[in-house]
């Protein structure tokens, strides 16, 4: 009879949980919030700044948490450095998912004097 090397077990491996593994860690993957460099970088404002104005976002998850993160991630993909976020509401459509619209903005750095000459 054959040896089986050492550390290997006498079960067979269960396809089952390796599976179950695979979809944990999409799961852990989609729902982990933004946290990348770049979407901390987008400054959340209460009043609207006086910047050129790029457009709108909106993000979605599970919780406002997530639908915040979504929000930012987006804004940071879109070259915003602020964003005016509206109030976190439910998904009408499903009622299990979370909206969070947000108005975002392309402001030059601080040193810069603004409104440059020639903006409207």
């Amino acid at each position: 009879m054959a040896q089986r090397p050492s550390g290997c077990s006498s079960r067979p491996r269960s396809n089952v949980s390796r599976a179950t593994a695979v979809l944990a860690y999409c799961l852990f993957v989609a729902c982990k919030p933004a946290s990348t460099e770049t979407a901390a970088d987008v400054r959340v404002v209460s009043a609207e700044p006086r910047c050129k104005k790029i457009g709108v976002v909106e993000g979605a998850g599970g919780d406002g948490q997530h639908a915040r993160a979504d929000a930012l991630e987006q804004a940071a993909e879109r070259g915003a450095t602020h964003i005016m976020l509206e109030p976190a509401h439910p998904d009408l459509e499903d009622g299990m998912t979370t909206i969070v619209t947000g108005t975002i903005y392309a402001c030059p750095p601080p040193d810069e004097v603004f409104p440059p000459a020639g903006y409207p």
